[in-house]
């Protein structure tokens, strides 16, 4: 783990390059330039605005966005197949992009998996969707894999002093990036400090990934009753608790928060997604636990 932290760090040979943003990349930049290897640091490197612009490149080639694309209107998300907290470097190395858009096309992907090395899955979709379930009454959405490998690691310092490590597919996951997550950790457990509340038993209503819940195991509280309505949240939770050595102190429920069949709880957590109506999810939290936190 240290020595993939390390490795986001550039050497002191990258050379920075700083490509403006606004207007058309067609403008600043020779295009037959562009390939796998041009400005390349000795360490393996790239810097960030030379990667996206390449991938720009492409995409205008392949006439998915306009001739006169720039690089904040048009480029994709990009997003990080390893994030530790805050870190977001500016030199990247190969195999370390997921880029997501609404009009990529198989065709595109293999273009860009092929010819920018930095490119280790493409993603169809947009990001204002959400990937994952949000409620009872809604499907599971997932972005498309066009090509690549979609795993993504996350890893959060903790006010314990010890990192949290979270591991997800970012087609079947919400978008969350490590540095979220870990604004979350801290303050769930400012709130826990500061309200007195008993570390008995909780639950993690929404637990997704289980950032949250493994975070108040090691916290210390003595039981973590995670609940998630999506199966595929179920799966890719049972495989962050092995990676942060849980093995015992938890319960896994699949289903709706509002049909968990408990009683007590001493706190209730709850991590909704965007925008929804987390009412009833509410008042049956405030029915069971002595204390309630949302997040």
């Amino acid at each position: 783990m240290d020595e993939k932290i390390n490795s986001l760090h550039e050497c002191e040979n990258c050379r920075d390059v700083q490509i403006k943003k606004f207007s058309p990349l067609r403008d600043l930049i020779n295009f037959d330039d562009y390939d796998g290897d041009y400005m390349r640091c000795s360490c393996g490197k790239r810097p960030l605005d030379v990667v996206m612009s390449h991938i720009l490149k492409i995409m205008i080639e392949s006439e998915i966005v306009p001739e006169k694309a720039t690089l904040r209107r048009n480029s994709p998300v990009p997003l990080s197949e390893f994030y530790f907290s805050s870190l977001n470097p500016q030199f990247i190395g190969e195999d370390t992009l997921i880029l997501l858009h609404p009009d990529f096309t198989e065709e595109v992907a293999l273009k860009l998996i092929g010819e920018v090395p930095e490119v280790k899955c493409v993603l169809k979709g947009s990001p204002q969707n959400v990937a994952g379930q949000l409620d009872k009454d809604s499907s599971i959405n997932h972005f498309e894999i066009l090509a690549g490998d979609d795993t993504q690691i996350n890893v959060m310092r903790t006010l314990l002093g010890e990192k949290l490590v979270i591991v997800k597919n970012q087609s079947v996951h919400h978008i969350e990036v490590a540095v979220t997550t870990e604004d979350k950790l801290v303050r769930l457990h400012n709130h826990i400090n500061n309200n007195d509340i008993k570390k008995g038993v909780v639950i993690d209503s929404m637990c997704g990934l289980g950032a949250l819940g493994i975070y108040l195991l090691k916290l210390g509280f003595e039981k973590v009753i995670f609940n998630d309505i999506n199966p595929e949240m179920i799966e890719a939770l049972k495989n962050n608790l092995e990676i942060n050595g849980i093995d015992d102190g938890y319960e896994i429920h699949q289903g709706a928060f509002e049909d968990l069949d408990v009683e007590h709880a001493d706190l209730c957590v709850i991590d909704a997604f965007p925008g929804v109506d987390i009412s009833q999810i509410r008042q049956k939290a405030d029915e069971i636990a002595d204390n309630v936190v949302i997040i």
